[in-house]
C-alpha cells in the first residue's frame, strides 16, 4: 500500500510561520499529500505552580487549539486539504522527533528561517545540534520569499 506523504509543520508564535505553512500546504497539494500541524506546550516547573498547574495547562491547551484551528483554516482555504492537528506537552525537540518517529508517512519537517541574523530557535536547534537525530529531511524556507515564489517552488517536479 502506498502511503500519502505528509509534511510536518511546527506551529508556534513566530512571524515566519506563514511561509512554512504555505510551502507545506502547496507542496502537499502538488504531491497529493497531507499536512500535520504540531503545537508543543513547553514544560514549566510544576513545583512553583502546583496549585494552579491544571488551570495553566488547560489555558495553554485552549490557546494551542486556537492556533492550530487558525492555521488549519489557512491551509484548507489555500488547498482544500484538511490538516491533522496535534498538541503535545514537553520539550519541543523531543516532541518533534517523537512525532516524526511515530508516523512513517511523514516525509519532511518544514520550518521557516527568520529574516534576521538568527534563523530562529527551532531552525538553529534542529538544523544544528539535533540534525543527525531527525528521521526525515528538514526543509527550511526563508521568510523573505514571496507567495508566488513559494507556490512555484512547491509545485515543481524538476
Amino acid at each position: 500500500m502506498i502511503h500519502r506523504s505528509k509534511f510536518l509543520v511546527i506551529v508556534d508564535d513566530s512571524d515566519e510561520l506563514n511561509v512554512a505553512i504555505r510551502f507545506a500546504a502547496k507542496r502537499a497539494q502538488s504531491t497529493k499529500g497531507g499536512v500535520i500541524l504540531l503545537n508543543i506546550i513547553e514544560q514549566f516547573d510544576p513545583q512553583q505552580w502546583q496549585s494552579i498547574e491544571e488551570i495553566i495547562l488547560q489555558e495553554a491547551r485552549d490557546k494551542a487549539q486556537e492556533k492550530l484551528q487558525k492555521w488549519s483554516k489557512v491551509i484548507n482555504d489555500l488547498t482544500d486539504i484538511v490538516p491533522e492537528v496535534i498538541v503535545k506537552e514537553g520539550i519541543p525537540s523531543e516532541k518533534i522527533i517523537e512525532t516524526l518517529e511515530s508516523d512513517n508517512a511523514i516525509r519532511f519537517l518544514v520550518l521557516a528561517a527568520a529574516n534576521s541574523e538568527q534563523p530562529g530557535p527551532l531552525v538553529s536547534l534542529l538544523a544544528g545540534q539535533k540534525a543527525g537525530k531527525l528521521p526525515v529531511p528538514l526543509v527550511i524556507i526563508p521568510q523573505g520569499l514571496t507567495d508566488d515564489l513559494i507556490d512555484d517552488l512547491a509545485s515543481r517536479s524538476d
